[in-house]
């Protein structure tokens, strides 16, 4: 994979109910991008993103998956996470790094309960989102009632449809492009005429799309009320401001599984969505009180190591945001946290489980680095003579606990250790010893989040 500076990337997490497609939603950007040569299934755990042995076995996300692919000399870094609520930890370390969100609808079942918490979570975050409306070609699928229920859960943002579906349920051809007034039929990033019987209907939508694109820039703005005509290029500028300022939401619609509408949802992921550098500064801890950080090459060495895993062929694996400067392969890093030094061997790119070597990562990219021996999820590391730490996610309060004994003595000594590892690699993971009935307790977020770990 080539170098990426910050502005040509977009870390851009997929949250939802479960069930609503987000793994097959990256499986068909991995496939219409190029970066596969074929289209996983879920059913037949075949993707990318779901690569752990409970997963496939489980036909779910248990866990975040990073995975990177190339679009329009973009590098696009997705976050897909478990739409079941016993992981939301694994959301909110993914909604933490990211710098935009796609929440995923399913066309038939509409908004759920998974989809209200997310939604909230995106707005504790204040992330730009995408809604896309997945699953058209299945029976009963419904468009308008599935953004009718959106649009009741999003009081606060406009939504507005940027593509259109062509057909529905079992007829489903292709999604019409409102910003772009071309057709996508099937498959692939071809473009044709909007078809006749459509005409109206986009006419219709645009207005809305470029009501919105006009409020995104005052100057624009005047100039609508005035009843000038806004020419393609300043609608797109209007519209990416309007997103970027949250006031609007862009609807899309796709069926990730026959891959339609996925070449229209990577163009507006590259043009819409913010880069690092277009986001908010986000505080941090330093020495003299707090310091505003920006996404920039020039500013200060700072990481945050959002989550870690227990590869068996590698060991400890870190997953990281570079938060400013550049980091590099092959280098020495200070973990504030722990006030200890870290050796940076080989950075990596994730694409699932495999593991891209890269030379250097700019500020606002994320990757790995396998083997440190300090550092733990939510650390903060840099430049030792320039200490920044980090906020933590807020984890909800655990809900669930079970007691653990070894099954052999011989287990005794190695519980204690790897019930501490777990915690360490899982936030909402809890563990303490009951005084009262001499046992080990294990909290956790529900009866499948504990078992799951346990099985680790």
């Amino acid at each position: 994979m080539k170098e990426y500076s910050t502005n040509q990337v977009r870390n851009v997490v997929l949250v939802g109910h479960g069930g609503s497609g987000k793994t097959s939603l990256v499986e068909a950007m991995l496939h219409t991008s190029g970066a596969t040569t074929r289209l996983g299934r879920v059913e037949d755990s075949s993707t990318v993103a779901d690569y752990e042995d409970e997963e496939r076995n489980r036909k779910m996300s248990i866990s975040t998956a990073l995975v990177a692919c190339e679009y329009e000399d973009h590098k696009i870094n997705l976050l897909d996470t478990p739409g079941f609520t016993d992981f939301v930890g694994e959301v909110k370390s993914g909604l933490q790094v990211a710098d935009a969100a796609i929440v995923v609808i399913d066309a038939v079942a509409g908004v759920e309960v998974g989809t209200e918490l997310v939604w909230d979570y995106c707005d504790e975050y204040n992330l730009p989102r995408f809604v896309v409306i997945n699953k058209l070609d299945r029976d009963n699928a419904n468009f308008q009632k599935a953004l009718t229920s959106v649009q009741q859960l999003a009081s606060n943002k406009k939504l507005i449809p940027v593509t259109l579906p062509w057909g529905e349920k079992s007829e489903l051809k292709g999604v019409i492009g409102l910003l772009s007034q071309r057709a996508w039929p099937g498959a692939g990033s071809n473009t044709e005429n909007i078809p006749a019987e459509y005409e109206d209907a986009v006419a219709a939508a645009r207005i809305d799309l470029e009501e919105a694109a006009a409020e995104g820039d005052d100057e624009l703005l005047m100039r609508y009320l005035d009843g000038e005509a806004l020419n393609p290029d300043e609608i797109e500028h209007g519209f990416k401001a309007a997103v970027l300022a949250g006031s609007c939401a862009p609807v899309l619609v796709a069926s990730a599984t026959q891959e339609i509408g996925i070449a229209a949802l990577l163009l507006s992921i590259s043009r819409y969505l913010p880069s690092p550098a277009e986001r908010p500064a986000i505080s941090a801890e330093a020495h003299n009180g707090s310091e505003q950080i920006q996404a920039n090459d020039s500013g200060p060495q700072a990481v945050f190591a959002f989550k870690t895993t227990a590869d068996p062929f590698v060991g400890r694996l870190t997953y990281l945001r570079v938060m400013s400067g550049v980091l590099e392969s092959d280098s020495r890093i200070h973990n504030h946290s722990r006030k200890a030094n870290e050796r940076i061997g080989t950075l990596h790119v994730m694409r699932g489980k495999e593991q891209i070597p890269v030379k250097r990562l700019h500020a606002g990219d994320l990757g790995t680095i396998p083997k440190l021996v300090e550092t733990v999820t939510g650390d903060s590391l840099g430049d030792k003579a320039n200490e920044l730490r980090f906020p933590t996610a807020q984890f909800p309060e655990k809900l669930f606990a079970v007691a653990v004994r070894p099954r052999t003595q011989a287990d005794s000594a190695k519980m204690g250790p790897t019930l501490s590892r777990l915690c360490e690699e899982d936030p909402t993971l809890g563990h303490h010893n009951e005084a009262a009935t001499k046992q080990t307790i294990l909290e956790g977020m529900g009866d499948q989040h504990i078992e799951i770990a346990l099985r680790r």
